[in-house]
């Protein structure tokens, strides 16, 4: 899949494809993003002006992702509950 990005929307991707490693994670699976890790890593990035248009750009795309993950684990759980034997 080939995805094209706005020119106005590419510095927040970059920022997003480098907070990656900031998810938190917990029994159910990721929760969101460690907003203190993802702070951290936009205080070593050049913004200026930008910082808070791309922390907004970085918060769509988690919130999609959350989004995709959850309808992914309904999916999953609907198939595996269609496999499994009817209860005697």
């Amino acid at each position: 899949m080939v995805a094209y990005l706005w020119p106005d929307c590419v510095r927040a991707w970059e920022c997003w494809m480098g907070v990656q490693t900031q998810w938190r994670v917990g029994m159910a699976g990721a929760t969101g993003l460690d907003y203190a890790g993802v702070r951290a890593f936009l205080d070593e990035q050049d913004l200026g002006d930008e910082r808070l248009e791309v922390f907004s750009g970085i918060q769509a795309c988690e919130r999609a992702t959350l989004d995709v993950w959850a309808e992914q684990r309904e999916r999953d759980q609907a198939r595996n509950n269609a496999a499994r034997p009817p209860a005697p």
